[in-house]
C-alpha cells in the first residue's frame, strides 16, 4: 500500500515486507536494498499516477463504432446501425480568396444514388483559418452559419447549418442525433462562444 503524506512517501509492504526485514537485519546492506526498493516502488507509483491521467478518448453510450482520422486527430463515434459506412473526401473553398480545407463526410451505408440517406459532413479548419472565417476574411459557403463541433491543438471541426436542409433525405434526423451526441461527449468551451 502507498500513502502520500505531508510529501512523505510511506510504504507499507505488508507481511511479506516484514520477513524480508527480519531476514535482512545487517545494517547498511538492509537500507541499501530497502532505499533501492523504495526507489522503484515511488518510480511505480509515479507512472502510474502519469498513465492514469492521459486524456483518451472514450467511447460513447450508443456508438459502438469509431471512425478515426490520424492526420487531423479526429474521432467520431457512428451507431451499430451504420456499420458498413464510408468515408468520402469533399473540399470546402473559401470566397473570397484561395483559402481551402478538407470536408470528411461520413457515409451511411444505407445510400445509393436513387435513394439518399443524410450524409455527416465534417469540415476541417487549421486553427488561422477558423480565426480569419470568424473575423469575416472569407466565407465557405453562401447563406448559412458555420458552427465549431470542437477542436483540437492544430484543428477546428465544423459543421454547416444547412448541411441536412432537405428533409426529405432519409435519416437527417439521426444523423443530427448522432452529431449531437459526439458534440456532447467532446464538450469544450468553443474557440469564439456565441453572445
Amino acid at each position: 500500500m502507498v500513502i502520500l503524506t505531508h510529501s512523505i512517501l510511506f510504504l507499507d509492504f505488508g507481511a511479506v515486507g516484514e520477513q524480508f526485514l527480519e531476514r535482512h537485519k545487517n545494517g547498511k546492506a538492509t537500507v541499501r536494498i530497502m532505499g533501492k526498493f523504495l526507489q522503484i516502488s515511488a518510480i511505480a507509483m509515479l507512472l502510474a499516477i502519469g498513465c492514469s491521467s492521459i486524456k483518451t478518448s472514450k467511447r460513447l453510450n450508443g456508438l459502438p463504432l469509431c471512425y478515426h482520422n490520424r492526420q487531423f486527430n479526429l474521432t467520431f463515434y457512428l451507431p451499430a446501425s451504420w456499420r458498413g459506412y464510408s468515408m468520402v473526401s469533399q473540399e470546402w473553398t473559401g470566397y473570397p480568396g484561395t483559402e481551402r480545407g478538407p470536408i470528411i463526410v461520413l457515409r451511411n451505408p444505407r445510400w445509393k444514388t436513387n435513394d439518399l440517406y443524410q450524409d455527416i459532413p465534417i469540415m476541417v479548419f487549421t486553427r488561422k483559418q477558423w480565426d480569419e472565417e470568424e473575423h469575416g476574411k472569407f466565407f465557405p459557403y453562401a447563406g448559412g452559419v458555420i458552427s465549431e463541433m470542437w477542436h483540437n491543438d492544430q484543428y477546428v471541426f465544423g459543421n454547416y447549418s444547412r448541411y441536412n436542409a432537405y428533409d426529405e433525405v432519409k435519416g437527417w434526423k439521426e444523423a443530427e442525433d448522432i452529431i449531437e451526441q459526439n458534440c456532447d461527449g467532446n464538450k469544450m468551451q468553443p474557440l469564439y462562444p456565441t453572445p
